[in-house]
């Protein structure tokens, strides 16, 4: 199973070595932020590097984006794309995302796309049209993508019940959109992911590893969902 570590805008360079030291023998995915991308590319390592997100612009004077090129060059295989907090707090649309993965794609970085969902959405969109409506983004002649799905209300809280029906049916959803359209594809689930419901979630059907923030920084509890997932 896939197992990707969203670090958001948590360490700093006083303990991003530390952590690196922590995941260097795993294989997981991790997205640090920006400064820090560098420090993840010590030689042995298992795991592989990923950004937190990418321009949607290929090159030009766009003063404080960073490039698939760019990123590429600092050994970045996966980029973060879509999440639902680009959305909520840089207004970002499906136009753009489907911008970012195409940038992505033509350096050689493989798109994680984020669809999410809100607590409202989830009460009234029995028929999943706004998940669809996501899924839109993506080309046609995509080779291979990941998709992340997170319901926003889930995301970084503890204690929470998840509703294992809907999830089940998103996922399904999910996975017959791009069987439909012959694309490879893998699919995680986040959201309040923790040592205590794992064991339920990597049961559910079509999920194939999982993206997590606030659990990939509490070391107990990274080791504990790390170790149940390659068991």
């Amino acid at each position: 199973m896939i197992l990707v570590l969203n670090l958001k805008m948590n360490l700093t360079k006083n303990n991003i070595v530390e952590y690196e030291q922590l995941i260097h023998d795993k294989k997981v995915v991790v997205l640090p932020q920006y400064p820090y991308l560098l420090f993840f590319n010590r030689e042995g390592k298992q795991y592989s590097l990923g950004s937190q997100d990418v321009s949607k612009y290929n090159k030009g004077s766009y003063t404080g984006e960073v490039c698939a090129k760019g990123l590429r060059s600092l050994g970045v295989k996966y980029s973060l794309i879509g999440h639902s907090e680009r959305k909520q707090y840089f207004n970002e649309t499906i136009d753009d995302f489907r911008m970012k993965i195409q940038n992505a794609m033509d350096n050689d970085i493989i798109p994680i796309y984020c669809i999410s969902q809100s607590e409202e959405e989830y009460a009234n969109d029995k028929e999943l049209r706004q998940i669809e409506n996501q899924l839109e983004a993506i080309p046609n002649y995509l080779k291979y993508i990941i998709i992340a799905f997170e319901p926003e209300w889930l995301i970084g809280k503890d204690d929470i019940n998840i509703d294992y029906d809907h999830l089940n049916k998103v996922m399904v959803r999910i996975k017959d959109w791009l069987i439909e359209r012959h694309m490879n594809h893998s699919i995680l689930y986040g959201g309040g992911v923790s040592s205590n419901n794992i064991d339920e979630l990597k049961h559910i059907n079509c999920i194939d590893g999982f993206i997590i923030s606030s659990s990939a920084l509490d070391k107990e509890e990274f080791n504990s969902i790390y170790n149940n997932i390659n068991n």
